[in-house]
């Protein structure tokens, strides 16, 4: 499987027991995380631009944090988003 970073275009082979933070780390691309995965404090929140049915749902810690907003605008804790197949992952909030 496939994991694109955007704007970076940056493409890395992922592993379904990291998440999403693991492999941009393992990467040098930068996710900021305070908590580095904790989840605690939820600024290593990403969008999800393509592949969302590729990522485990979130679970009830992912949820405490972030509510059912990642329904409506596709953001994730990357801490705790686990992907199985292809994904596009947007960090231009993570670069401001």
């Amino acid at each position: 499987m496939k994991i694109k970073f955007l704007p970076q275009g940056i493409e890395v082979d992922g592993n379904p027991n990291k998440t999403l933070l693991q492999i941009a780390n393992e990467n040098k691309i930068e996710i900021h995380s305070i908590c580095k995965g904790v989840p605690s404090c939820a600024e290593c929140r990403v969008i999800i631009k393509d592949g969302q049915e590729n990522i485990i749902p979130p679970n009830k810690a992912e949820l405490n944090l972030i509510g059912t907003s990642w329904y409506v605008d596709g953001r994730r804790l990357s801490c705790q988003s686990y992907c199985f197949g292809d994904v596009t992952v947007d960090l231009t909030e993570q670069l401001n």
